[in-house]
């Protein structure tokens, strides 16, 4: 089957105040009775939740851009530069000022939407995103297709192997970290797609490395490497995802985060899934900018040939696809948006 790709921001949106009834069935009712809600609320609460939340849809250009956000305003447009002339990042957020649920919120609307885009194409190809913290760079699909494919090929792809993850320099939950630190399978992949995909050594993040986090996620003690499953940035057809995000939110260990529980998924199905060991795709600034200069980060704002605003990887060289804002890097990613809006407009 011919993968079918559309862009498309999908956000929370509530629909209690208007009083329109959600169009779709619970989500209970899609996945089965299997999911586990100690973690944050009982089923009950969990259900009345999802009765009160819907998704809005937008296109901008052609692979769909997936992200839950109850916070921004309405209506909302991703950060950033659009990918094209054509192309609209804005939504209708309607979800403005509705409590945010913990990450059970971003992954049960992600997989409801999941399952429900894999009934109409198994194919259709996906980015799942943070929304609060992320912000487009400027590039558009064939520079997304290029990496992505690369990525893949560098990291010996066989026929199962369709999902790129991002990758960050911190563990996080810190007792994981071994886990990918001292596993052959992954550090060996991590070299060969830093150096045939960007011909980059494996310590290239040692420049970028000021680590002011101690405590959370703080930097391996030596051998430093940007080399850690982060779950803020997750590509693939929905057909691949669907099992993915099945096990983060209905599996894993009781009470354990989202990303404890991709990380889990990821460790016992290494053929199936990789990460952006380069950050050619997205660049998660955790411990890479905090406490130093702006100017000394990582990414910076040019101005291409058409005097259109870009973000840059001063790693990679390249256009600096998503940028995401994870642990403290947020305030570098806030800074970034921020110019780009005022470059652009488009926030």
């Amino acid at each position: 089957m011919v993968v079918r790709t559309a862009l498309v921001l999908v956000f929370v949106s509530s629909l209690c105040e208007q009083g329109l009834a959600l169009q779709s069935s619970p989500l209970k009712d899609d996945l089965g009775n299997d999911v586990d809600n100690t973690d944050e609320s009982s089923d009950d609460v969990m259900l009345e939740m999802y009765a009160r939340y819907r998704t809005g849809v937008r296109h901008i250009g052609n692979i769909n851009i997936v992200t839950v956000e109850t916070r921004a305003g309405d209506p909302m447009k991703l950060p950033g530069r659009n990918a094209g002339v054509h192309a609209d990042t804005s939504v209708n957020n309607v979800g403005v000022g509705e409590p945010w649920k913990y990450y059970r919120t971003k992954n049960g609307l992600m997989l409801k939407w999941i399952n429900e885009t894999f009934q109409k194409d198994p194919g259709t190809m996906a980015i799942m995103i943070d929304g609060g913290d992320m912000v487009f760079g400027g590039c558009d699909e064939g520079f997304l297709w290029w990496k992505y494919g690369q990525i893949l090929k560098a990291s010996g792809a066989g026929p199962n192997m369709k999902i790129v993850m991002s990758a960050e320099l911190a563990s996080f939950p810190i007792e994981m970290g071994w886990r990918f630190r001292e596993n052959t399978t992954w550090e060996q992949r991590r070299s060969a797609v830093n150096k045939q995909v960007e011909n980059l050594p494996d310590d290239w993040v040692l420049p970028y490395t000021p680590c002011s986090d101690k405590m959370f996620a703080p930097c391996d003690s030596e051998n430093m490497a940007y080399r850690y499953p982060n779950w803020g940035w997750v590509m693939g057809p929905v057909r691949d995802l669907l099992p993915l995000f099945e096990f983060v939110y209905n599996k894993g260990i009781k009470g354990s985060m989202d990303q404890s529980r991709a990380q889990w998924w990821m460790l016992s199905h290494p053929d199936r899934v990789t990460l952006d060991y380069a950050g050619s795709l997205v660049l998660s600034t955790h411990q890479m900018a905090h406490g130093r200069p702006e100017s000394a980060g990582p990414l910076e704002i040019k101005m291409d040939k058409r005097n259109q605003p870009f973000i840059l990887n001063k790693i990679t060289k390249q256009l600096c696809c998503f940028a995401h804002g994870n642990g403290n890097g947020e305030a570098l990613i806030g800074s970034l948006s921020r110019q780009m809006n005022n470059l652009t407009g488009a926030v």
